[in-house]
């Protein structure tokens, strides 16, 4: 009888409080391509050069021009907060691995593993409910935790096809777990119901660059899905946690009830396609002399989940569409030359994008900046990059704002391989 009323509380009344920023929530957790920079190489540029006048360490149809072989390693550090809230949500780790083999001057190839998206949430209902039952009033309030999130390894190549023109591609082989949590305080005891959720998928990316003249340069990819995003989900029954340790165990003196080992789990749920991104991005970049660089980008991605109502999302949405406009300046390092100043390099750029909710049909409006730059050192062209991006979003669900802001910090190593030796 006890677990029938708190399900009934549970569907009528449910609502949320601000928390670790509403893109957390919606759909299966905020991809990190909505977070900031890809990677503090290259800032706000996906596509157009921006290590140097005709390399993106995020564009792999420009890998086969590098002259060494790169190993690079980047950390972030995230953090958003509502505008009117003292709950702020702040997180760090790392942001990309990336290692490239350049050969020949025409083909490259490369392995990274990066996060793809997070979805830590905790979400707290706004009002304490009364509930009277047997001549007691009992006090109810609800919440949910989720944890946890997906990574992408990848692997990436490029040809030059001539002169002009190369292509590339990067497999992403996406994959990870999240743990969900719903607990009711009722009147001083928890009840929680637990969940398990492991994810699969297989996004493949094809670039195109083709250089008009030598000062400028198109851009272009091509997202398309080849396995949609699969979710295995386990649930646990209900039960009532009276350690207060979050699990589902006993430890005397105090016993969770019902015992673990008295009932069953339920069994592992499947749905194969609650994620299915395809998209175009094009670029243009525009070089005024050996060092500097002005870029413009468009980013459209649309997802097409036939399955995602299946699955249980925190806020009962999902972005459906996102569209993205950059517009970069960017002044390159020369290893070659003599004064110090010239091996800085700085990055800078300004961005807007519109995310279109699917239930609503209304849209996340985010407006931000990017500064960055870097040193190169050693013979061999060695870099550490740094990136601060900024902003805030604005959502129709509220009419606050959502300020954000990323720092990356990332350190490449260089070496040359496949040289022949002379003999002595």
């Amino acid at each position: 009888m006890k677990i029938k009323i708190i399900a009934i509380i549970i569907t009528i009344f449910y609502s949320f409080i601000k928390s670790q920023g509403y893109m957390n929530a919606i759909g299966i957790g905020k991809f990190y391509s909505n977070q900031g920079a890809n990677n503090a190489m290259d800032g706000l540029n996906c596509l157009s050069p921006s290590v140097s006048k005709n390399i993106n360490f995020s564009n792999p149809s420009t890998w086969y021009k590098l002259k060494a072989t790169y190993l690079s390693l980047g950390y972030s550090l995230d953090y958003s907060l509502l505008e009117n809230s003292s709950l702020a949500n702040a997180y760090s780790g790392l942001s990309s691995a990336l290692w490239i083999i350049p050969f020949k001057s025409r083909y490259s190839i490369g392995l990274s593993i990066s996060p793809y998206n997070n979805q830590k949430v905790s979400i707290v209902d706004m009002d304490t409910l009364s509930y009277i039952a047997f001549n007691d009033t009992l006090a109810i309030s609800h919440s949910f935790k989720r944890y946890g999130g997906l990574l992408s390894f990848n692997i990436g190549s490029s040809y030059q096809v001539t002169q002009k023109t190369s292509i590339g591609f990067i497999t992403r082989v996406i994959f990870g777990s999240s743990r969900q949590s719903e607990f009711i305080s009722f009147s001083g005891s928890d009840i929680l119901k637990t969940s398990r959720s492991r994810y699969t998928g297989l996004i493949s990316d094809f670039y195109l660059t083709i250089k008009f003249y030598d000062d400028i340069s198109f851009h272009s990819s091509f997202k398309t899905t080849l396995k949609p995003i699969e979710i295995a989900q386990l649930d646990k029954h209900l039960f009532d946690d009276v350690n207060s340790n979050g699990f589902h165990d006993w430890i005397s003196p105090y016993f969770d009830f019902p015992f673990p080992d008295s009932v069953n789990l339920y069994p592992e749920y499947r749905w194969k396609n609650i994620h299915s991104p395809t998209g175009l991005q094009f670029g243009l970049s525009k070089s005024f002399n050996k060092n500097s660089s002005l870029a413009f980008e468009w980013h459209a991605i649309n997802d097409s989940p036939k399955e995602i109502d299946r699955i249980y999302l925190p806020l009962n949405n999902w972005i459906s569409n996102t569209n993205s406009f950059v517009l970069t300046v960017s002044r390159f390092a020369s290893i070659t030359s003599l004064n110090l100043i010239d091996r800085f390099s700085v990055r800078s750029g300004i961005k807007y994008s519109s995310y279109l909710l699917n239930n609503d049909k209304k849209s996340i409006q985010e407006y931000g900046c990017s500064l960055g730059g870097g040193f190169k050192f050693k013979p061999i062209a060695n870099q550490i990059d740094f990136n601060f991006c900024f902003g805030y979003r604005e959502y129709p669900m509220e009419s606050e704002k959502e300020l954000f802001q990323q720092l990356q910090v990332s350190l490449s190593l260089a070496d040359m391989w496949f040289i022949k030796r002379r003999q002595k």
